[in-house]
């Protein structure tokens, strides 16, 4: 019987996947309107249950968003003893307001900036919003393959 490459690859719990999110701050942010896909990595922070994302008031993410806000979000990494990825599915949902803006801003700053606050006064004059996706399913795994060292033209 001929051994199959899935049997290294296992399911991650839902524990290890916050974890995983929780340690990484670049996704890819995956949304639709009819048959028009589109991707974009974006920085985000997972907090209490949800992804947290900023963006432009004016550009492709929000208008799709504003138009259908359903969204596929996956991180994922590749070290020395394999991978491992999370794609979380949910609603994305638009928020300028002054206090989401805040938290959302605080929380990055404590993660990507090592916990150098931005000014309030600052916050306020951005012209974004934070994206705050709730997740409604959560899939991980992880597998034993090793990073490939050969380049596809040479195989």
């Amino acid at each position: 019987m001929k051994e199959s490459h899935h049997s290294e690859i296992r399911e991650l719990d839902r524990d290890e996947a916050e974890r995983f999110l929780k340690n990484q701050l670049l996704g890819r942010l995956s949304l639709c309107l009819g048959n028009e896909p589109y991707i974009v990595p974006i920085s985000y922070i997972y907090h209490d249950g949800k992804i947290y994302i900023h963006m432009a008031k004016r550009g492709k993410k929000v208008e799709l968003i504003q138009q259908n806000n359903r969204a596929c979000f996956e991180v994922d990494e590749w070290g020395e003893n394999g991978w491992l990825s999370v794609i979380c599915y949910g609603k994305i949902y638009l928020h300028d307001d002054f206090e989401t803006k805040k938290r959302g801003f605080k929380m990055l700053a404590k993660v990507a900036y090592g916990g150098r606050e931005i000014p309030e006064e600052r916050i306020k004059n951005m012209d974004v919003y934070i994206g705050v996706m709730e997740i409604e399913q959560m899939t991980g795994r992880s597998g034993q393959m090793k990073k490939p060292t050969v380049v596809a033209e040479e195989v």
